[in-house]
């Protein structure tokens, strides 16, 4: 009986273990809005009431890491209500122009 166990043993088709061709990695594209306040000033309102304001920096699936005056802060998102994105001044002005018109209402004849 040992003899006949070691036979089978010995005859055993071996599995020849097959490499699979490696599958190019994903980006890190979650499917939400995260380009959109990346690399920008931006209000994050948390669910405490407490809102941050600061440089987005960097994103993650559940993370903001936040520059807030020289400081990092990572903010879990979430605890996020809502993000504001912070308009620079100049970004609709490009050439500091001053309209001398505005706040006027205009006249028809």
């Amino acid at each position: 009986m040992r003899q006949n166990q070691q036979r089978q043993a010995q005859t055993k088709p071996q599995v020849m273990s097959q490499q699979q061709p490696q599958q190019p990695k994903k980006a890190n594209d979650y499917g939400g809005f995260d380009p959109l306040v990346d690399k920008q000033m931006c209000k994050i309102k948390l669910g405490n009431g407490e809102v941050i304001e600061g440089l987005i920096s960097a994103v993650s699936k559940f993370w903001y890491l936040v520059n807030v005056n020289g400081q990092v802060v990572i903010v879990n998102k979430a605890w996020v209500v809502s993000i504001t994105p912070i308009q620079n001044p100049n970004t609709n002005n490009p050439t500091n122009e001053v309209s001398t018109n505005a706040g006027k209402a205009s006249r028809t004849k």
